[in-house]
């Protein structure tokens, strides 16, 4: 299949969020020449970071490359998870007790963001997710899964084929793990609040404000140089993510940006909204290069993924996502798309979060496209410990470097085709 996306009057290469949203304002006031801690980057994770230190009485300054939350907290799906790459049972199997603290923590991660949807408007929902089976041969796999949390008392369910069709218009799926701990929200909205509650408690916010280099004093903390000037600060956090670069080469080595591509369609009428998605569950499938998709909090349908681990042309992965909205959901055939837009998620060698210091600098970073409530959450941490509180569990995870990472637009592309024609063979398999 290789039609084009349907595209409407007033489409955009545009982010949905950040269309409907303006960018929170950067601070008029110069860049301080001294500061307790500088923060770089002005994400979730960093903004997270400032609220904490200035609470706890420090100065801080937020720098950033773009414009305030330019990344992924404004690009991504808006689903909050709490998740990572394992169930708890294989956490502790793996790591022992520090598993089962890792499980602990990234379910703290949800708890914030739901306690700070008590008194803040980001169009918070609990949706519930639905980990649906692409293939007939991962059902074993989600039966396991859901035993897997039920054992930790999570609210999970395991439902059947049949069981489906009053949680998702499609026919594409053989079964489902539904899990009810998981909400839904507006990236942009939720940025925002975010950014208030750090100027609010006293950070300031400098937008396209690059740091270029941090140095140790020969005293104590570091000089940071930027393009508007120096900063001496006594602690500094960088919280980049997938936009890490060459200010900490260390960390560099160690984040891989993978592109992640969302199409979001015109506002669908109400009826076919709700045959598309009769309980507005947060929607994620089993496959290696998988699709992530839901209703957004005006009523269109947001599909991403990837289709490949290169970069291609937002044209070529817009395209791509409207042909397999358009098989995963046939009635959606002639809806129009509205916004199309990508950007990196950041992927670690183990596909878990880390947390640290390199060369005395802390950082937090690889939730791997799970970060809506662990970036917030880790930098809640990251303002901690630059408080003299003690490292999260995920401090004691040895960081790794990416074998070859100067080279991963070499080899990125032959990893995707791999992960591609595994997910291809079960479909073709399947019969489609």
């Amino acid at each position: 299949m290789s039609a084009k996306a349907l595209l409407s009057d007033s489409y955009a290469e545009d982010c949905l969020w950040q269309a409907q949203v303006p960018a929170p304002s950067s601070s008029p006031t110069p860049l301080p020449s001294t500061v307790d801690v500088l923060v770089v980057g002005s994400g979730y994770c960093g903004l997270s970071a400032a609220h904490t230190i200035a609470l706890g009485g420090k100065s801080v300054a937020v720098c950033d490359t773009e414009r305030v939350g330019f990344g992924a907290s404004t690009r991504n799906g808006g689903m909050v998870i709490p998740e990572l790459k394992a169930g708890p049972g294989t956490l502790a199997e793996s790591y022992g007790d520090l598993g089962r603290q890792m499980f602990r923590d990234v379910n703290e991660a949800f708890d914030l963001v739901e306690k700070l949807a008590e008194d803040h408007d980001f169009d918070y929902v609990r949706t519930g997710m639905l980990h649906l089976a692409h293939h007939a041969s991962r059902v074993r796999d989600l039966r396991a899964e859901a035993a897997e949390y039920k054992a930790e008392g999570e609210d999970v369910r395991l439902l059947s084929k049949d069981d489906l069709a009053e949680e998702i218009g499609s026919q594409r799926f053989h079964a489902a793990v539904l899990h009810e701990r998981t909400g839904a929200l507006h990236p942009a909205k939720f940025h925002s609040v975010l950014a208030e509650r750090a100027r609010g408690a006293g950070a300031t916010l400098h937008a396209r404000t690059r740091v270029t280099s941090v140095e140790r004093r020969n005293g104590a903390g570091f000089r940071a140089t930027t393009i508007r000037g120096a900063v001496d600060a006594g602690d500094v956090v960088v919280a980049t993510n997938a936009y890490a670069d060459g200010l900490v080469p260390p960390l560099e080595r160690r984040v891989l940006p993978v592109g992640s591509y969302i199409v979001a369609t015109e506002v669908l009428e109400p009826a076919l909204a709700k045959e598309v998605s009769p309980r507005g569950r947060m929607f994620v499938d089993t496959k290696n290069l998988l699709f992530y998709w839901r209703l957004t909090p005006d009523g269109r349908m947001a599909f991403g993924g990837r289709r490949s681990l290169r970069h291609p042309t937002l044209e070529e992965a817009r395209d791509f996502l409207y042909r397999s909205m358009v098989e995963t959901h046939p009635q959606l055939r002639g809806i129009r798309v509205d916004y199309a837009w990508g950007g990196d998620v950041a992927m670690t060698l183990d596909r878990m979060p880390h947390f640290g210091r390199i060369d005395g600098v802390l950082y937090a970073t690889g939730c791997n496209g799970s970060g809506v409530g662990l970036n917030t959450w880790m930098g809640m941490k990251a303002g901690e410990v630059s408080l003299g509180g003690a490292p999260p569990a995920f401090a004691t995870l040895t960081h790794r470097a990416i074998p070859m990472h100067r080279w991963r637009s070499a080899w990125l592309p032959v990893a995707g085709l791999w992960f591609r024609l595994q997910d291809r063979t079960l479909l073709d398999r399947q019969g489609r």
